[in-house]
C-alpha cells in the first residue's frame, strides 16, 4: 500500500474507454453486476477523459488519475477501427455532456435492472454507451441503464494491454498542486449551470445554454453575470501561467527540463495539431452566427473567449512544431497530425468552419471528377498545404489543396502556407 501508479499516456488513444476497480463501495457494484469492473470513463485527447461521477460530468486530467497499490484497471477500444470523422463525432459528444448532473437513483437501476425512461442526467457507464450511440455505434443493447460490466463485455470492444507507471511522492504532490486548475475549471462550469438553473431548471449542460438564450432572453443578464463571477471567462490565464513556455518559443528554448520530456510533450501536441483544438473554432464559428439572430451580452463574451482560446491553441501548436523542426525534425515527418484536404474527414470539420470554402472544393472536385484538384478553383496539379495563421484568415480549416496560382492568391489574402510533410 501507499505507492501509485497512473496510466502511460502515450497508450491511451482518443475514443478508448478506461474501466477502474477499487475498494470500498464500487466493490458492491461489481458484486451486484457480477463483474470486475466499476467505474467507466472515456479519452477525449491526448492526456484527456470524461466521466460522470457524483460531481456530474467532467473532464480531467489522464496523468492525474493516480491508482493505488490495491486498485486495478483495465483498457478497452473498439475492436474494428472506425472513420476519424465517426471517432471525432463521438468525442463531440462526449464534451458536448459536460455539466449534466449525475443520476445516483437511475445508476442503481441499471445494477439491479428496474428499467424506466431514461432522463438527461448521467451515470458513468451510460455517458460512455450513449455518446458511441450518437455516433452510430451501440456497444451495448440498452445504453440508458447499462453497468461498466456491461460495456466491458460489449462484443465491439477489445481489451489491450494496460500500460501504466510508477508515480513518485513528489510527483503526486505536483499533481495535487497543478490539479488546481481543473478544479478551478469545475467549479466555474458548476457555477454557470447553477445559475442557468435558476432560469430553467431542465438545463442538464453547457449545450443546453445556447436554446436557454435563444428562448428565454430574460436568461442573458443572469448568465453574464455569472460567467463574469464564476471566473469562467479567465480559466486559461491559469493554463498559461502555469506553462508560459508552451506558448512561446523562445521561453521553451530556455527551458531547464530534459530535451525528452519537452520531446513527448511536442510530439503528444502534434499528432493532434488540429484535431485537438478544433472544437474551439467550431464553437467560435456556432457562436457568431447564433449571435447574429440573437445578439446577447452573454454570448458576445463567449465569443471574446473562443477568440482567445482559438489563438493560443495555435501558438501552442506552432511552438511545438518549431522547437521540433530545431531539435528533432524526423519527428515532424512521423508524428505531424496532416488532415488531407477532400477527404471525408477534412470535410466534416470544414463544414462547419467554413461552408463556402466546403461547398467550392466538392464543386471543383464533382465538377472534375477526382479529388486531387484545387480546393478553390479545381485546376491541377494541385498540392497539399497546412494553414499555420488559421486563426487570423480561417479558424479551424487545417489545410488546402491548391494550385499555384492559388497559393499565391491566398498568400496575398495574408494566408501562411507550408507543405504537408511526407513520412518516410
Amino acid at each position: 500500500m501507499g505507492g501509485y501508479e497512473t496510466f502511460k499516456i502515450d497508450s491511451v488513444r482518443p475514443g478508448d474507454i478506461l474501466f477502474t476497480a477499487r475498494p470500498g463501495t464500487s466493490k458492491a457494484i461489481r458484486i451486484a453486476t457480477h463483474g470486475i469492473v466499476s467505474h467507466a470513463m472515456i479519452c477525449v485527447q491526448h492526456g484527456s477523459f470524461i466521466d460522470s461521477t457524483m460531481d456530474g460530468v467532467q473532464a480531467r486530467n489522464l496523468q492525474r488519475e493516480l491508482f493505488e497499490d490495491d486498485e486495478k484497471a483495465f483498457h478497452f477500444r473498439l475492436k474494428e477501427p472506425v472513420a476519424p470523422e465517426v471517432l471525432s463525432n463521438v468525442i463531440d459528444y462526449a464534451r458536448a455532456e459536460i455539466g449534466a448532473r449525475y443520476s445516483l437513483s437511475e445508476a442503481i437501476r441499471s445494477v439491479r435492472g428496474a428499467h424506466k425512461p431514461g432522463s438527461k442526467c448521467q451515470f458513468c457507464s451510460r455517458l460512455v454507451a450513449t455518446v458511441y450511440k450518437r455516433a452510430g455505434i451501440d456497444l451495448v443493447p440498452n445504453t440508458d441503464y447499462c453497468s461498466p460490466e456491461d460495456l466491458r463485455r460489449s462484443p465491439l470492444l477489445v481489451e489491450v494491454p494496460v500500460e501504466t507507471e510508477i508515480v513518485s511522492p513528489e510527483e503526486v504532490e505536483w499533481s495535487k498542486d497543478r490539479g488546481n486548475s481543473i478544479n478551478a475549471m469545475h467549479i466555474a462550469q458548476n457555477a454557470v449551470l447553477a445559475a442557468a438553473r435558476t432560469v430553467d431548471p431542465n438545463v442538464e449542460n453547457f449545450n443546453d445554454l445556447y436554446s436557454l438564450l435563444v428562448n428565454r432572453p430574460d436568461a442573458d443578464q443572469v448568465m453574464a453575470t455569472a460567467l463574469r463571477d464564476s471566473g469562467y471567462l479567465d480559466l486559461w490565464r491559469m493554463e498559461v501561467a502555469l506553462y508560459p513556455w508552451r506558448y512561446d518559443l523562445g521561453l521553451i528554448d530556455q527551458m531547464t527540463e530534459s530535451h525528452e520530456d519537452l520531446r513527448e510533450y511536442c510530439i503528444g501536441t502534434i499528432k493532434e495539431a488540429y484535431s485537438g483544438g478544433v472544437r474551439f473554432s467550431v464553437n467560435l464559428i456556432q457562436l457568431q452566427a447564433l449571435s447574429r439572430d440573437y445578439p446577447r451580452e452573454s454570448l458576445r463574451l463567449k465569443i471574446e473567449l473562443y477568440k482567445i482560446l482559438v489563438h493560443n491553441d495555435q501558438r501552442r501548436r506552432e511552438v511545438a512544431y518549431a522547437w521540433l523542426s530545431e531539435h528533432y525534425p524526423d519527428d515532424l515527418k512521423h508524428h505531424m497530425e496532416q488532415i488531407e484536404p477532400h477527404s471525408p474527414y477534412w470535410y466534416s470539420i470544414v463544414d462547419r468552419v467554413e461552408p463556402t470554402l466546403a461547398a467550392l472544393s466538392r464543386r471543383n472536385v464533382e465538377r472534375e471528377g477526382r479529388p486531387d484538384v484545387c480546393s478553390s478553383c479545381g485546376d491541377r496539379p494541385a498540392l497539399d498545404y497546412r494553414l499555420i495563421n488559421g486563426v487570423e484568415t480561417m479558424p479551424g480549416v487545417p489545410s488546402l489543396r491548391l494550385c499555384d496560382d492559388c497559393i499565391d492568391i491566398r498568400r496575398g489574402m495574408g494566408n501562411v502556407l507550408a507543405s504537408f510533410l511526407v513520412a518516410e
